[in-house]
This record gives structure tokens, sequence and C-alpha cells, in this order.
């Protein structure tokens, strides 16, 4: 059984509020498979106060997960 192709859809939400400098950063390394232990260790932080920034992030973006965290980034244009 084939699967048809269609370019994904995602549904289209304005953000509650933009995505800080920092929070950029840690999407981008999110985007590069970076852990939350990997991401923290790239800006020399703990890992608690890196994890609060994914969830900051999935938060803003209406997302539940780091795969549809990246992919809504992209679709958005922040990545």
């Amino acid at each position: 059984m084939q699967l048809a192709r269609s370019a994904p859809q995602f549904e289209s939400a304005e953000l509650p509020a933009p995505l800080t400098p920092r929070e950029t950063e840690v999407l981008r390394l999110m985007a590069a498979g970076l852990s939350n232990r990997e991401v923290a260790a790239a800006f020399g932080t703990g890992e608690a106060p890196d994890k609060s920034q994914v969830s900051s992030i999935m938060s803003k973006l209406g997302v539940r997960d780091r795969v549809r965290a990246v992919l809504r980034a992209l679709e958005k244009g922040y990545l």
C-alpha cells in the first residue's frame, strides 16, 4: 500500500509572544539534534534552565514535542 505524498500541513496560529534570541538559539540547537544536556553544555549552563527554555519554546509555538517545535519553527520562518 502506498501513501499519497502531500505537503505537510500544520495548524497556523499566531505566537502569543515572540521567541527571545536565546530561545531562537536553543531552537537551532534542537534542530541540529542536540539533547537538553548537550544544549546546556553548549551554553555552559545547567540542564534545568535550558530544559525550561525548551518548554517555553514549545509553549510559544503551540506544540507538544521537540520535533513539532522544529517543524513549526521552519513553517514560521524562525529557522
